[in-house]
């Protein structure tokens, strides 16, 4: 594995910027393309999205729910109060990591059962998660250990995953804006007004 861990200690904006840019950009360019395609269609097929991920997946998870009702999507996140139930025809998209995150391995092995398609973004596609998954996406920025940071990063523990998750679920909102044909109008309608 190349070792994108930075060997100096230049503290400067542009170089720490510069380090986490090139670590995502290394990232995103091992995701598979037709696991992207296959998302995309998923999603846009489907009458109800759901999303659930715990820590900070699951506020990339709940961005990409604001995103997806800002293009036209019934999109809601798990737990919030005013979630719907799940059913066939559904799909839940479950963020984690590690993919043993137990309230997310849960999540997902419900609406397996409600017979909702789920849909695994994990830095580990043969973790627990990814049984419950119709369609597993790997964001290959896996740790080496929970101790020892991979040499992949010079980051803190997930934070590269979660940064290159965030980054390509916004690559999946562009897709489904192009697909669509979506307006900026439009889009604008949909966003919150009570801020």
């Amino acid at each position: 594995m190349k070792n994108m861990k930075s060997k100096n200690n230049d503290l400067s904006i542009k170089s720490t910027t510069k380090t986490i840019i090139n670590e995502i950009g290394y990232v995103l360019d091992g995701i598979k393309e037709d696991e992207f395609k296959k998302f995309v269609k998923a999603i846009n097929s489907s009458k109800n999205i759901f999303v659930t991920g715990q820590g900070r997946s699951g506020l990339v998870a709940r961005t990409f729910a604001m995103r997806l009702t800002h293009i036209g999507f019934s999109c809601y996140a798990v737990g919030d109060t005013t979630t719907p139930n799940i059913d066939k025809g559904d799909i839940l998209i479950a963020c984690s990591s590690s993919g043993t995150t137990s309230i997310t391995c849960h999540i997902a092995e419900l609406a397996k059962r409600l017979n909702a398609q789920v849909v695994v973004i994990t830095a580990h596609p043969d973790s627990e998660l990814s049984d419950y998954a119709g369609l597993t996406i790997e964001i290959p920025a896996r740790e080496t250990d929970q101790v020892i940071r991979s040499q992949l990063t010079a980051q803190f523990r997930s934070t590269l995953f979660e940064q290159a998750c965030l980054v390509y679920l916004d690559a999946v909102i562009l897709a489904l804006v192009r697909l669509l044909n979506r307006e900026e109008v439009e889009m604008t309608k949909r966003h919150a007004n009570l801020e």
